[in-house]
């Protein structure tokens, strides 16, 4: 599939029926491939609102508007179909976006930021740069910051939108070539169901994990961990049933304060910075009471403590498997960041850590490092964050 000739030659067709839409959903489902991108807003809420969705073929763009269609179920369906590969470019707020207003997730799905990390192109390269170095063609970007909600939609807006998935299937056609050659595509086509999963369970997902967000915790005892776990929880419970973001629930550096103090009283609670009094008016009572709970927790019942920072001697042996991974990833034609980032070190490392305070558990091996990573790295990562001079096998 050759890339088009010019910007401004990119024609659409704007979707605002269920009877036109469930007609092009029938078409699309004989495809081998679809573009996806979404426009959205989110400012004022804890949700995206969705404000267009743009799907592109073989035959062209068409641009759906959310905002007039009742029946999503044809699209549902298109979303799901396994023979249909849905290609997005660095999708995961537009995930979120369909998770929120179709309750499904595109799959199987085909990342070209991914991909261009795969490929040694760029870390985290934009659309429009992407486009520049395949095509040599300049896109615009005035409109990324517009009113995607306002009706109705300008002229510039629906072509910038289209443009967005305009070059998405040229690209990926471009890449899967090169992807077979490097014998790579299935461990990116493993990283992008990692993704979807990962956001598929995110609108119910579990949040008594979600405290471990807060690093400076470490110093916290038993009962300022139990306060912060639920304080946190609360929050993102809070914000989902008010779509509200986090912060105008509560600020992370009040919802810390909080924790570290364990006030007792409307008087104590008014005391930490950034607890306003319309915080305490309408929150004030819920949250004192999750912190008498906690106050009250036995200590075994507690939340673990969560990992100290590391000394010296452990930033070595961090710093001794990223150098492992940058000597590996090269062997392997891979930018370092793609076979393991210094945050899935650390992970491994804190897993190994726990299982060595009991032995009885069962390791914790970061999911990233169960697929394909596994038999390349994984046990030579682990002889040397457990303090290995060098691992066994050779990259």
């Amino acid at each position: 599939m050759n890339f088009p000739l010019s910007p401004t030659a990119i024609a659409y067709r704007v979707i605002n029926d269920d009877a036109t839409l469930a007609v092009c959903c029938a078409q699309w489902r004989q495809q081998s491939a679809l573009a996806l991108d979404t426009e959205f807003m989110r400012v004022t809420t804890f949700y995206p609102q969705a404000a267009l969705f743009q799907i592109a073929d073989a035959e062209g763009v068409c641009l759906i508007d959310p905002l007039c269609i009742n029946d999503w179920e044809p699209l549902r369906a298109v979303m799901r179909d396994p023979q249909v590969v849905k290609v997005l470019h660095s999708c995961s707020e537009d995930l979120l976006v369909l998770q929120v207003c179709l309750g499904v997730m595109p799959a199987p799905l085909y990342d070209t930021q991914i991909a261009a990390a795969f490929l040694n192109e760029a870390s985290a390269i934009s659309y429009q740069n992407l486009v520049k170095l395949h095509a040599g063609i300049e896109l615009p970007k005035g409109e990324t910051r517009s009113d995607w909600l306002q009706r109705p939609l300008s002229a510039e807006q629906l072509t910038y939108a289209a443009l967005d998935v305009a070059y998405l299937l040229p690209l990926w056609e471009r890449q899967c070539e090169r992807l077979r050659q490097q014998g790579h595509l299935h461990w990116l086509q493993e990283d992008c169901a990692r993704l979807v999963h990962q956001y598929d369970t995110e609108i119910n997902a579990d949040f008594s994990a979600y405290y471990l967000s807060f690093k400076g915790a470490w110093q916290f005892g038993p009962q300022q961990r139990a306060a912060l776990q639920r304080l946190a929880a609360w929050r993102e419970q809070r914000a989902r049933k008010r779509d509200k973001p986090r912060n105008w629930i509560l600020k992370d550096t009040a919802l810390y304060g909080i924790a570290s103090v364990l006030p007792a009283t409307r008087m104590q609670l008014r005391a930490i910075e950034e607890v306003s009094d319309n915080f305490i008016r309408f929150e004030g009572d819920q949250v004192l009471e999750l912190l008498q709970e906690a106050r009250h927790l036995p200590e075994a019942d507690c939340p673990p403590p969560l990992p100290k920072p590391l000394n010296p001697g452990k930033q070595a042996r961090l710093r001794r498997a990223q150098d492992y991974i940058n000597v590996r990833a090269a062997a392997l034609d891979l930018p370092d960041e793609i076979l393991a980032r210094k945050r899935l070190l650390l992970a491994l490392y804190y897993a190994l850590e726990t299982q060595t305070q009991a032995p009885a558990s069962a390791l914790e091996v970061p999911q990233e490092l169960l697929g394909w990573r596994a038999p390349l790295v994984l046990d030579d990562l682990k002889q040397l964050l457990a303090g290995a001079a060098a691992p066994v096998s050779t990259p």
